[in-house]
């Protein structure tokens, strides 16, 4: 019978096996938004204004050309120009 382990040993061992190691979290974190515009601070939206913005990008949608689609995909990081799915989506 082998002696149970403790849950600190545990993680030692998990990380011996998979050399993953947690980096320690930075006393502050950065709070800036990549825009320059403060972010919405935790305030959820509303029911009609998340079905507004989601009619409003419908619209955006219906009115672009098949290229100008398949470039947003690209610029959003989507799909690679050649027409594949990038990496991080399973490309």
């Amino acid at each position: 019978m082998s002696p149970e382990l403790t849950s600190e040993a545990r993680k030692e061992i998990f990380g011996q096996a998979t050399g993953f190691r947690k980096e320690p979290v930075p006393e502050a974190m950065k709070s800036a938004t990549k825009n320059g515009k403060p972010g919405s601070n935790g305030v959820l939206f509303t029911r009609r204004e998340l079905l507004a913005a989601h009619e409003r990008a419908l619209k955006r949608a219906d009115k672009m050309t098949a290229q100008e689609g398949f470039a947003s995909l690209v610029k959003a990081g989507i799909c690679t120009p050649e027409g594949k799915l990038s990496p991080r989506y399973g490309g």
